[in-house]
């Protein structure tokens, strides 16, 4: 954690917008960056629809700006704020066109500014049992313009997540209250029922699943690539070693001049 705070405390300044934060924001130097948030769901609806951070409601952060991130439209409205940095931590992951995201990205910072990144490694989540996702992949889905989570996806993280142990009682009640027994989230099956099957999937939609999943050497390779290939105005200013960092992948990405 002390390498992303440092990376953050060293390189975020003036103004900027932090994606998804939820419980966790990034801890910025406030003597000399801004920092507001935006999000999909409004705090009181994230609570509804995340039952099990009851607890840590006090620590939510209700966002500035609601945004639907799957919109390219909705994340390059943002350019008329002139944002000198974007922070998307744990959050890539989430979303169903990852290289529209970024190209987004680019299009909306300011020359100079900074996009700081983080994805959590695979191999130390409850995605270790699924295999990585290809640029191949994540082509075809920008190509294609996806904008939803697909079945596809939603099947392959049902089935090879890690069984979750212990479920929070809130999550329990909520799968009683939708008709779905909880060996469908306890577990990897899938539902005969059509019905029941769509709204396990409808479920998981609406919460956001890891919908793609890397680990160091796939995203570096992603990410590098992306750039490239679409030939984006980034420049990855710092990163840092994997052994120094295994659990998760940090990177202060910067957009330059043509």
């Amino acid at each position: 954690m002390r390498i992303k705070e440092n990376l953050s405390l060293r390189y975020l300044a003036g103004y900027g917008v932090e994606f998804g934060p939820l419980n966790n924001p990034l801890p910025v130097d406030e003597d000399k960056a801004r920092v507001i948030y935006a999000d999909r769901l409004s705090k009181s609806n994230a609570l509804a629809i995340f039952p099990e951070l009851i607890d840590l409601a006090a620590g939510i952060i209700d966002p500035d700006l609601i945004v639907d991130f799957n919109d390219p439209q909705r994340l390059r409205s943002l350019r008329s704020h002139n944002f000198n940095f974007l922070i998307a931590n744990h959050f890539i992951e989430h979303l169903a066109n990852p290289i529209q995201f970024l190209e987004g990205c680019s299009e909306t910072l300011t020359t100079g500014g900074l996009l700081f990144l983080t994805v959590p490694n695979k191999e130390h989540t409850f995605d270790k049992r699924r295999k990585l996702t290809s640029n191949e992949h994540l082509w075809q889905d920008y190509q294609n313009g996806e904008s939803i989570i697909s079945k596809a996806h939603l099947r392959d993280f049902l089935l090879n997540k890690e069984a979750v142990s212990s479920p929070h009682p809130e999550v329990v009640k909520y799968f009683y209250k939708h008709g779905l027994p909880l060996s469908y989230y306890n577990g990897n099956k899938l539902p005969l029922n059509p019905l029941k099957r769509k709204r396990l999937y409808d479920f998981h939609r609406e919460r956001s699943i890891h919908v793609h999943v890397w680990n160091r050497e796939s995203f570096d390779n992603f990410l590098t690539w992306t750039i490239e290939k679409l030939n984006l105005r980034f420049e990855i200013l710092e990163t840092h070693l994997p052994e120094d960092v295994e659990e998760e992948m940090i990177y202060v990405i910067e957009k330059i001049a043509r």
